[in-house]
């Protein structure tokens, strides 16, 4: 019986889209019409330097080479496809002699033509396998399906050295490079023949040559949450992850869906998921074998049934409240209390009024704060300017990254649309939530405010964010913008919208509005506002003069690069007490603990100081480095841990705050002592046990007895302009007499980090 074939009537094939496609040159790019005239002088010369071959064979995987689902022994037939290496070699002189144009398009003009013989090997093959009376059960590649030494058992099974010239290095990389091998699993059954690429099963998703197939609509994903269970119609191109979120199920994207950050977890309980490299990545063999996979890289080829084992976000904990001063809720006008909607438990939290207050107000008005994580709305009487209603839900741009720097880069991606349907989306039915909460009728509503950091406010003008995300970092429009409901939220209604303005890319409206909130338009004292969060804004100074700055903490408050790290959902460790190696943990809500947010982090990293099992360099003690030390349980008795990764990443962020603030007091010319406030903004700064961050160095501790934690002043900068009537000129004196520092090159700034990274 023959074993091996040489695949005849290969003929190379090109495509302009597709290879000006490959190297991300679209239309509207400005040098499409260089490259466009470029492939036109070129493509045909390359095409005939093209020396097309292939051949495929049976062979068997080995010791080496045998996978979870594949064993040694498993019989398989080897494909493999050559173009030679004449046009690589044109490419490497084109990029050698400096002409950059030519080299990338020879180089895609070789990818795409090796491509363009999968049809004619698939031919071949099915015709092997019709002889042999056997069919193919599945195609496998390395090195997400199978390890790269597959492909030297490729090459010494099909002799490719003397069949096709082909050489293999000692890092299974073929030479000509331009080679490429496929193992496809035998089949008893003559009838099945599974052996197409299928993109849904591919990890690389940022494939240029990415294409899911349309005929997976009759997919039913079954979700499991507590003893809910709802099933949910899969469309193709989705990720788990997407399906899930666009239907309220807001779970965790750090790294906006691309496999880095590992919180996007579910567990498969039915139904076959392919392991991708990143899974296993963040869990090992026994968490893989019961099921566990990334939401975000799983997309399913059939019925699936998976469950939520960690807390998601349909239950996170927004921060609405603030507290500083003039704009505090008048507590004997207004009681609020958590209540769920009946109707709809994914539907916004409402915080209902107490129903024995006398309506004297006629007409309303709505504040907003747009926050990347969280939007916060509140209802207020525009004669008597109390608080009649406060509604908080999850931003559900969410899906697109977890951060400012993620939600850019999904816009200019091409997401805009998206992204700006999303906020009018999350707007338009929080309003109608505090509206139909109160009875209150749309044309009763006199003005909207918001308030928002400048990338969240770009996406809802629907401005273009590429000046965002590249030196020097300049915003489309910062300056305050009014309007109608319609043309800025796109919802009918007769009541005017203001937004608030910004200072500058990274010192947003939000910033403004707490200035503002805090009164530093009017204060002779020195005080200091920081927003602790990704971005650490802080400014520092009175009715005179601000500096402004914002330094990059990254996500480490907000439960980001942290093995265990969440949001605010509930079940999060959010605070830690240690007697001796024994940890007591609250968590939010008091829920079964799932995970840890930044409070939980900060609180924990204070107590092993104290506990001396954490020294001032940061380093864990001997027993506790390499698996973390335990702080709790989850319910199915999993340990939730901090490592020293965990504790590196929380250093890194205390010492960019710590260092922002160091450096914005030098500049300004004043001692810690002639700060007179110290105000701290966020929801995690809300939440923040002050002393413990004295204690590993975040702030320090001449501010341990004038720091006071206000809650949201994004917000309440947003009420007080509305429940003062102002014309905006108090916000436009706060944007004037701001100054930025930047802290990228500043010399002061990059001492201080250094300085202050020890605990």
């Amino acid at each position: 019986m023959k074993q091996v074939y040489l695949i005849d009537g290969l003929k190379a094939q090109l495509n302009m889209d597709l290879v000006l496609h490959a190297i991300d040159c679209m239309p509207d790019n400005p040098v499409y019409e260089e490259f466009v005239d470029e492939y036109a002088d070129i493509h045909e010369e390359l095409l005939s330097m093209a020396e097309p071959a292939g051949i495929l064979g049976f062979g068997e995987l080995t010791d080496k080479t045998a996978t979870d689902e594949y064993v040694a022994g498993t019989k398989v037939i080897f494909a493999v496809t050559s173009v030679g290496d004449k046009i690589k070699q044109y490419s490497t002189r084109a990029f050698a002699e400096g002409d950059y144009v030519r080299g990338m398009l020879a180089d895609a003009i070789a990818d795409r033509a090796l491509f363009s013989l999968e049809g004619r090997m698939l031919e071949k093959l099915k015709s092997v396998c019709g002889e042999h009376g056997v069919g193919i059960l599945k195609r496998l590649e390395a090195p997400h399906d199978i390890p790269m030494e597959v492909q030297r058992e490729a090459w010494e099974s099909l002799s490719l050295k003397e069949t096709l010239g082909i050489d293999i290095s000692c890092g299974y990389m073929f030479d000509p490079v331009k080679t490429s091998c496929q193992v496809f699993v035998i089949s008893e059954d003559a009838d099945i023949f599974k052996a197409q690429h299928d993109c849904r099963k591919c990890p690389n998703i940022d494939c240029r040559y990415r294409n899911i197939p349309d005929d997976v609509q009759g997919i039913e994903i079954t979700v499991k949450k507590g003893n809910e269970i709802k099933k949910l119609l899969y469309k193709a191109g989705q990720s788990v992850m997407d399906l899930l979120i666009e239907n309220s199920y807001y779970i965790s994207a750090v790294c906006g869906g691309k496999g880095r950050c590992g919180k996007c977890k579910v567990r498969v309980l039915k139904g076959v998921a392919p392991v991708t490299a990143e899974d296993e990545k963040f869990f090992n063999k026994e968490e893989l074998g019961v099921g566990w996979r990334l939401s975000c890289l799983l997309y399913p080829t059939e019925d699936l049934t998976v469950s939520f084992e960690l807390g998601d976000e349909s239950e996170f904990v927004a921060v609405s409240e603030y507290e500083p001063g003039d704009v505090t809720v008048p507590k004997e006008r207004t009681e609020f209390s958590v209540v769920a909607d009946s109707c709809d438990e994914n539907a916004p939290e409402l915080k209902k009024e107490n129903k024995g207050i006398a309506d004297e107000d006629k007409e309303y008005h709505i504040a907003i704060d747009i926050g990347t994580t969280t939007i916060a709305m509140q209802l207020l009487g525009k004669t008597s300017g109390d608080i009649k209603h406060t509604i908080t839900t999850v931003n559900s741009q969410r899906k697109y990254g977890a951060d400012v720097i993620t939600r850019i880069k999904a816009s200019v991606d091409g997401r805009k649309p998206e992204l700006k349907e999303c906020i009018f989306k999350d707007l338009k039915e929080g309003i109608q939530a505090l509206l139909k909460a109160t009875g209150v009728e749309m044309s009763k509503v006199a003005c909207i405010a918001i308030a928002g950091n400048t990338t969240m406010i770009h996406l809802l003008m629907g401005y273009d964010c590429d000046s965002l995300g590249i030196y020097p970092f300049t915003p489309v429009n910062i300056d305050i913008i009014t309007g109608s409901m319609e043309a800025l939220l796109g919802i009918s209604g007769d009541a005017k919208v203001v937004i608030l303005p910004g200072i500058s890319t990274y010192v947003g409206g939000d910033i403004v509005s707490g200035l503002y909130a805090c009164g530093f338009d009017k204060t002779e004292e020195i005080k200091l506002l920081v927003d602790l969060g990704t971005n650490g804004e802080m400014a520092l100074g009175n009715e005179d003069k601000l500096l402004v700055t914002s330094t990059a903490a990254g996500p480490a408050f907000e439960g980001g690069n942290i093995e265990w790290g969440m949001g605010s959902v509930a079940g999060a460790i959010c605070s830690v007490e240690l007697d001796g190696a024994i940890a007591k943990c609250h968590t939010i809500l008091d829920k079964e603990p799932v995970g840890i947010c930044g409070t939980g982090v900060v609180e924990a990293i204070a107590e092993l100081l104290r506990e001396d099992i954490l020294d001032d360099t940061g380093l864990l003690a001997d027993e506790y480095f390499d698996d973390g030390f335990e702080l709790a349980k989850t319910s199915d008795g999993r340990d939730i841990v901090l490592t020293q990764k965990d504790i590196r990443e929380l250093q890194l962020a205390k010492s960019a705050i710590r260092a922002g603030i160091e450096t914005l007091l030098i500049k300004y010319g004043v001692s810690k002592e002639q700060v007179s406030k110290v105000y701290l903004a966020g929801g995690f700064g809300y939440k923040l046990n002050t002393g413990k961050a004295v204690a590993i160095g975040m702030l320090p501790k001449e501010f341990a007895d004038k720091t006071q934690a206000i809650g949201n002043s994004s917000l309440a900068g947003a009420v007080k302009y509305l429940r003062e009537a102002e014309d905006g000129k108090a916000l436009e004196k706060i944007v004037l007499i701001s100054e930025e520092i930047s802290l990228s090159t500043d010399k002061d700034f990059n001492e201080f980090y250094m300085e202050h990274m020890m605990f």
